[in-house]
Protein backbone atom coordinates (compact mmCIF):
# COMPACT_ATOMS: atom_id res chain seq x y z
CA UNK A 1 0.00 0.00 0.00
CA UNK A 2 1.48 3.27 -1.07
CA UNK A 3 -1.59 5.47 0.05
CA UNK A 4 -3.70 5.56 1.88
CA UNK A 5 -7.52 7.18 1.53
CA UNK A 6 -9.27 8.24 3.92
CA UNK A 7 -12.89 9.62 3.61
CA UNK A 8 -15.33 11.33 6.04
CA UNK A 9 -19.14 13.09 5.43
CA UNK A 10 -18.84 15.02 7.85
CA UNK A 11 -15.70 17.66 9.02
CA UNK A 12 -15.90 16.93 12.51
CA UNK A 13 -15.31 13.51 11.53
CA UNK A 14 -12.24 14.29 9.80
CA UNK A 15 -11.03 16.74 12.46
CA UNK A 16 -9.44 13.91 14.90
CA UNK A 17 -8.01 12.08 12.28
CA UNK A 18 -6.40 15.32 10.65
CA UNK A 19 -5.28 16.29 13.82
CA UNK A 20 -3.60 12.73 14.60
CA UNK A 21 -1.92 12.86 11.84
CA UNK A 22 -0.73 16.01 11.55
CA UNK A 23 -2.50 16.22 7.97
CA UNK A 24 -2.17 19.47 6.11
CA UNK A 25 -4.63 21.48 3.47
CA UNK A 26 -4.17 21.16 0.13
CA UNK A 27 -6.54 22.08 -2.80
CA UNK A 28 -7.32 19.59 -5.81
CA UNK A 29 -9.23 22.57 -7.49
CA UNK A 30 -10.72 25.65 -6.77
CA UNK A 31 -14.13 24.08 -4.80
CA UNK A 32 -12.38 21.00 -3.59
CA UNK A 33 -9.70 20.61 -0.91
CA UNK A 34 -8.83 17.79 1.23
CA UNK A 35 -5.67 17.21 4.22
CA UNK A 36 -2.52 14.81 3.88
CA UNK A 37 0.76 13.96 4.91
CA UNK A 38 3.20 11.47 3.24
CA UNK A 39 0.73 8.53 2.36
CA UNK A 40 -2.45 9.44 4.08
CA UNK A 41 -5.26 11.83 2.82
CA UNK A 42 -8.54 12.99 3.95
CA UNK A 43 -11.14 13.66 2.12
CA UNK A 44 -14.41 14.74 3.68
CA UNK A 45 -17.48 14.58 0.83
CA UNK A 46 -20.26 15.75 2.82
CA UNK A 47 -23.30 14.31 3.31
CA UNK A 48 -25.40 12.06 1.20
CA UNK A 49 -25.18 10.22 -2.12
CA UNK A 50 -25.14 13.37 -4.43
CA UNK A 51 -22.28 14.72 -2.80
CA UNK A 52 -20.56 11.58 -3.02
CA UNK A 53 -20.25 11.20 -5.88
CA UNK A 54 -19.69 14.83 -7.25
CA UNK A 55 -16.67 15.04 -4.86
CA UNK A 56 -15.21 11.85 -4.57
CA UNK A 57 -15.29 10.96 -8.10
CA UNK A 58 -13.87 14.23 -9.38
CA UNK A 59 -11.12 13.57 -6.57
CA UNK A 60 -10.36 10.02 -8.29
CA UNK A 61 -10.00 10.79 -11.33
CA UNK A 62 -7.32 12.88 -10.91
CA UNK A 63 -5.50 10.43 -9.21
CA UNK A 64 -2.99 7.33 -9.40
CA UNK A 65 -5.20 4.53 -7.92
CA UNK A 66 -3.08 2.09 -8.59
CA UNK A 67 -1.73 1.18 -4.56
CA UNK A 68 -4.68 2.89 -2.79
CA UNK A 69 -6.52 1.35 -0.11
CA UNK A 70 -9.72 3.70 0.95
CA UNK A 71 -11.05 3.62 4.32
CA UNK A 72 -14.68 5.39 5.12
CA UNK A 73 -14.55 6.66 8.98
CA UNK A 74 -17.64 8.00 10.27
CA UNK A 75 -20.82 7.79 12.65
CA UNK A 76 -24.09 5.54 11.79
CA UNK A 77 -27.21 4.86 13.09
CA UNK A 78 -27.28 1.47 14.76
CA UNK A 79 -30.28 -0.77 15.47
CA UNK A 80 -30.83 -0.79 19.01
CA UNK A 81 -30.79 -4.71 19.66
CA UNK A 82 -27.85 -5.54 18.51
CA UNK A 83 -25.23 -2.46 17.94
CA UNK A 84 -23.78 -0.16 21.36
CA UNK A 85 -23.73 3.60 21.03
CA UNK A 86 -20.19 4.78 20.80
CA UNK A 87 -18.78 1.10 19.43
CA UNK A 88 -17.40 0.81 16.34
CA UNK A 89 -18.03 -1.86 14.03
CA UNK A 90 -16.36 -2.74 10.48
CA UNK A 91 -18.68 -3.21 7.52
CA UNK A 92 -19.24 -6.83 6.16
CA UNK A 93 -22.21 -6.00 3.68
CA UNK A 94 -23.75 -2.71 2.29
CA UNK A 95 -26.80 -2.45 1.26
CA UNK A 96 -28.33 0.75 -1.03
CA UNK A 97 -32.02 1.22 -0.03
CA UNK A 98 -31.95 3.63 -3.41
CA UNK A 99 -30.99 0.95 -6.11
CA UNK A 100 -31.37 -2.21 -3.83
CA UNK A 101 -27.95 -3.46 -4.73
CA UNK A 102 -26.36 -5.36 -2.35
CA UNK A 103 -21.89 -5.53 -1.72
CA UNK A 104 -20.42 -8.30 0.31
CA UNK A 105 -17.21 -7.03 1.74
CA UNK A 106 -14.24 -9.40 1.86
CA UNK A 107 -12.66 -7.95 4.82
CA UNK A 108 -9.30 -10.16 5.24
CA UNK A 109 -7.88 -8.26 7.78
CA UNK A 110 -8.29 -10.13 10.90
CA UNK A 111 -8.99 -7.45 13.95
CA UNK A 112 -10.80 -7.60 17.28
CA UNK A 113 -13.32 -5.15 15.56
CA UNK A 114 -16.63 -6.64 15.07
CA UNK A 115 -18.53 -7.14 12.00
CA UNK A 116 -21.97 -6.38 10.74
CA UNK A 117 -24.52 -5.03 7.98
CA UNK A 118 -25.43 -1.54 6.55
CA UNK A 119 -28.01 0.11 5.06
CA UNK A 120 -27.60 3.28 2.94
CA UNK A 121 -30.62 5.35 3.19
CA UNK A 122 -31.98 8.75 1.60
CA UNK A 123 -32.95 10.40 4.42
CA UNK A 124 -32.35 10.41 8.13
CA UNK A 125 -33.88 7.53 9.97
CA UNK A 126 -35.69 8.45 13.33
CA UNK A 127 -38.52 6.64 14.30
CA UNK A 128 -36.38 3.84 15.70
CA UNK A 129 -35.21 2.08 12.19
CA UNK A 130 -37.10 -1.32 13.39
CA UNK A 131 -37.01 -2.56 9.84
CA UNK A 132 -33.18 -1.79 9.26
CA UNK A 133 -30.77 -4.83 10.26
CA UNK A 134 -27.14 -3.84 11.68
CA UNK A 135 -26.17 0.24 10.77
CA UNK A 136 -27.57 2.74 8.61
CA UNK A 137 -25.85 5.76 6.92
CA UNK A 138 -26.33 7.78 4.13
CA UNK A 139 -22.96 7.76 2.40
CA UNK A 140 -21.47 4.26 2.16
CA UNK A 141 -23.43 2.72 -0.86
CA UNK A 142 -22.47 5.82 -3.24
CA UNK A 143 -19.12 5.64 -1.60
CA UNK A 144 -18.64 2.10 -2.44
CA UNK A 145 -20.11 2.52 -6.19
CA UNK A 146 -17.97 5.12 -7.09
CA UNK A 147 -14.76 4.71 -5.32
CA UNK A 148 -14.65 0.89 -6.95
CA UNK A 149 -14.54 2.26 -10.35
CA UNK A 150 -11.07 3.62 -9.50
CA UNK A 151 -10.18 0.84 -6.36
CA UNK A 152 -10.43 -2.74 -5.99
CA UNK A 153 -13.33 -3.97 -4.09
CA UNK A 154 -11.12 -5.56 -1.72
CA UNK A 155 -9.20 -2.54 -0.60
CA UNK A 156 -12.64 -1.01 0.63
CA UNK A 157 -12.99 -1.09 4.30
CA UNK A 158 -15.64 1.34 6.31
CA UNK A 159 -15.67 1.53 9.68
CA UNK A 160 -18.75 3.27 11.96
CA UNK A 161 -19.47 4.31 15.06
CA UNK A 162 -22.48 4.09 16.63
CA UNK A 163 -23.95 7.61 17.60
CA UNK A 164 -27.74 6.88 17.89
CA UNK A 165 -30.80 3.99 17.96
CA UNK A 166 -31.84 5.67 14.63
CA UNK A 167 -34.08 8.04 16.96
CA UNK A 168 -32.42 11.58 16.02
CA UNK A 169 -30.01 13.13 13.88
CA UNK A 170 -26.71 14.12 15.22
CA UNK A 171 -24.53 16.06 13.21
CA UNK A 172 -23.09 18.87 15.07
CA UNK A 173 -18.97 19.13 15.92
CA UNK A 174 -20.12 18.92 20.06
CA UNK A 175 -21.98 15.60 18.96
CA UNK A 176 -19.22 13.81 16.67
CA UNK A 177 -15.88 15.12 17.54
CA UNK A 178 -16.05 12.51 21.10
CA UNK A 179 -17.36 9.70 19.41
CA UNK A 180 -14.01 9.54 16.90
CA UNK A 181 -11.71 10.92 19.20
CA UNK A 182 -12.62 7.94 21.96
CA UNK A 183 -12.05 5.53 18.69
CA UNK A 184 -8.87 7.29 17.69
CA UNK A 185 -6.68 3.97 19.08
CA UNK A 186 -8.58 1.55 17.83
CA UNK A 187 -8.92 3.57 14.35
CA UNK A 188 -4.77 3.98 14.47
CA UNK A 189 -4.29 0.04 15.00
CA UNK A 190 -6.79 -0.53 12.23
CA UNK A 191 -4.13 1.82 10.17
CA UNK A 192 -1.71 -0.12 11.25
CA UNK A 193 -2.63 -3.12 10.53
CA UNK A 194 -3.65 -1.98 6.81
CA UNK A 195 -0.02 -0.72 6.41
CA UNK A 196 1.81 -3.95 8.15
CA UNK A 197 -0.77 -6.45 5.87
CA UNK A 198 -0.56 -4.24 2.73
CA UNK A 199 3.18 -4.79 2.61
CA UNK A 200 3.40 -8.60 3.18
Amino acid sequence: MNHLLIITALQSEAEPIIKQYRLEKKYHSEKLFYFQRDEITCLTTGVGESNVRKRLGAFLERMDCSNTVLVNIGIAGGKKSVTEIGKMYLVNKIISETNKNVWLLNNLLKTEIPEIQLTTVTKSVTNGGEKYEGLVDMEAAAIFETASKFISAQQLYFLKIVSDYMEQVLDSPEQVLPLITNKLPKIECFINLLKKTKKE
